[in-house]
């Protein structure tokens, strides 16, 4: 997600180096008002540029960011490197992994599989796994069960 700062200066020039594009700023403000809401419309190949241009992605070998979040389901949009990796973990609620781009190869259960584009795995709870992008990758991350649904407005 976007950083932003607020400033009420009246200065323009420090309004211009205290805060983004103004499209930005409102894209981040759309992004936060829009995990929570009753319908949510996703474009995935713009998502995944924004999330590819984040500081986050240019610090690691991934990035992820909640773009859904209701009780009993939660949605992620991750983008990883080549060679990018999430190490072995579990999830305590079922899930399941959709194929955007690239190649990854995903481990679970000692197996290995291939998720491509179109491609979706769904994955018990509790099941460890982990993720390796055999080429720039991006997949969309849905969890079931109970997740408590915070105010993304702020405090």
């Amino acid at each position: 997600m976007l950083d932003y700062a607020v400033d009420n200066s009246t200065e323009p020039e420090a309004r211009e180096k205290m805060n983004p594009d103004p499209a930005e700023a409102a894209d981040a403000r759309q992004q936060g008002e829009r995990v929570g809401a009753p319908v949510i419309e996703l474009d995935c190949a713009a998502d995944i540029a924004a999330l590819r241009a984040s500081d986050s992605y240019g610090r690691a070998d991934h990035a992820a960011e909640t773009v859904a979040k209701q009780s009993g389901l939660r949605v992620v949009l991750v983008a990883l490197k080549a060679g990018g990796q999430m190490h072995e973990h579990h999830a305590d609620a079922p899930i399941t992994v959709h194929g955007l781009e690239g190649r990854i190869q995903f481990t679970v259960g000692g197996q290995s599989h291939e998720l491509v584009p179109g491609r979706v795995l769904v994955v018990a709870a509790g099941l460890r796994h982990a993720v390796l992008a055999i080429e720039e990758s991006a997949f969309l991350l849905t969890i079931g069960g109970r997740h408590p649904v915070h105010d993304t407005k702020g405090p």
